[in-house]
């Protein structure tokens, strides 16, 4: 019991630790209006690969916690497939968001949706496959949480970069706690 309360904790401050961080490099490289890459390859190819390079850095972050941790069995495949999923939330994002609202606060709701679910069900694929249909779901949901929260933070900010680390926090600190509870549900997997 002990060993699997040290093992929970360490996950989650790790979590919560290196997230930020991916999340802040990813910011660095590839946000869509500030980032290098976008800066320096104009149009949608410098966007979908500022998209890539953003969510490949979260994803990468994820993927090292997961494998320091062993909480969850990963795979390289987790930053593909996060990075696929962030680029995919994105792109819709900004294709739907003003389209479906005009409000500034519901468009981080809406952008948030659209990010939480590509990203939930891009990285099952690669994650989850031994999780029930009711662990899915909480994931599902926990990434719409997670992003919701973060994008609602990042609109009200108008994407100031000084709130980039608290962005990466909240989604960190929602996406973290479901991944506990999922874990939970599962009983103790053979990690």
């Amino acid at each position: 019991m002990t060993q699997n309360l040290t093992l929970r904790s360490r996950f989650f401050l790790e979590w919560l630790a290196l997230n930020p961080i991916g999340f802040v490099l990813g910011s660095l490289n590839g946000a869509t209006s500030t980032g290098i890459v976008p800066m320096v390859i104009p149009g949608m190819v410098g966007l979908v690969l500022g998209d890539l390079i953003f969510g490949g850095a979260v994803g990468l972050a994820q993927y090292l916690v997961f494998n320091r941790t062993r909480f969850l069995p990963a795979t390289i495949g987790w930053i593909l497939t996060h990075s696929l999923g962030f680029t995919l939330g994105a792109r819709s994002g900004a294709l739907f968001t003003f389209r479906i609202t005009q409000d500034g606060n519901m468009a981080g709701v809406v952008f948030g949706v659209f990010m939480g679910a590509s990203i939930a069900v891009v990285t099952t694929f690669a994650l989850f496959r031994k999780f029930s249909p009711a662990q899915l779901l909480i994931w599902l949901v926990t990434c719409i949480l997670a992003w919701v929260a973060g994008e609602s933070i990042a609109f009200a900010s108008n994407f100031s970069s000084f709130t980039v680390p608290l962005v990466a926090l909240v989604i960190a600190a929602i996406s973290g706690t479901g991944i506990l509870f999922m874990r939970s549900l599962a009983g103790e997997l053979q990690v």
